[in-house]
């Protein structure tokens, strides 16, 4: 059962990420404090500096020797699902070969892709690092969330319209997050054995909202960031209630 306290903690969670984005958004669009050419540096810095650092220090800190491994694996599979249905739409238009490509050249270069061994290697042989390196990392990494929320903030200052995608295409987004999503999450899941309290976990967690992280590298390599932007904003907004329907269905 849901609890005030419950409620109170997710609103605690949240809260600070809109407070971050409405400041970068008013200090365009009211208080003429940045310029674009100023909001477009400043999401280069996110996009190079404050949100690769902050997935090298969450990456090279995890542990995945005490993850569950079914769980891993469909999370895993869940992705490869969704990355073969991509490469399939891609081929039907111009515009899916070009943002394939473009993606494809993103992932191949992101951090997060070019650090996903330090934690298994980690793991292996108990390497601990050194506490200078640590801090240097964390004194910018600290900083990534807060500024990717500054960043969308900045971005949605500048578009005609709070929903820049258009509302067909937005409602598309959100119905292939909390629906299709949680289907192909759930479908996995039963394919590498996972059952009862984690299935029912890996639905919901496959139902949050979309992360702030992919808009800033959709931004920075110009890959559909409307779109993206969009999913961010009105994701986290709407996610709470059909969270709670997964989660309530679910029995958890």
């Amino acid at each position: 059962m849901i609890t005030g306290s419950d409620f109170y903690h997710v609103m605690t969670a949240m809260v600070p990420l809109y407070v971050a984005m409405f400041l970068a958004y008013g200090s365009v669009k009211w208080w003429k404090i940045f310029t674009p050419d100023q909001c477009s540096g400043i999401n280069r810095f996110v996009a190079l500096f404050a949100v690769p650092l902050l997935s090298f220090h969450f990456i090279s800190t995890n542990d995945p020797y005490a993850m569950n491994f079914h769980f891993i694996a469909a999370d895993t599979l869940q992705k490869i699902i969704i990355l073969v249905a991509l490469a399939f739409w891609s081929n039907l238009t111009r515009r899916g070969s070009l943002d394939w490509t473009i993606t494809l050249f993103s992932l191949s270069t992101l951090p997060n892709t070019l650090v996903m061994g330090i934690p298994l290697l980690k793991g292996m042989w108990h390497v601990t690092m050194p506490a200078i390196i640590a801090k240097s990392i964390s004194i910018l990494s600290d900083a990534g969330l807060g500024m990717a929320m500054f960043s969308l903030g900045l971005f949605m200052a500048l578009q005609p319209r709070i929903i820049a995608c258009g509302k067909s295409t937005a409602a598309f987004a959100m119905g292939v997050r909390f629906f299709v999503g949680p289907a192909v999450m759930a479908a996995a899941s039963i394919v590498v054995g996972l059952r009862g309290t984690l299935l029912h976990i890996a639905i919901v967690q496959a139902a949050l909202p979309q992360g702030i992280v992919p808009f800033v590298f959709a931004k920075e390599y110009n890959v559909h960031p409307d779109i993206l932007s969009t999913g961010v904003i009105f994701g986290m907004l709407i996610a709470l209630p059909f969270t709670l329907v997964y989660y309530i269905l679910l029995g958890l």
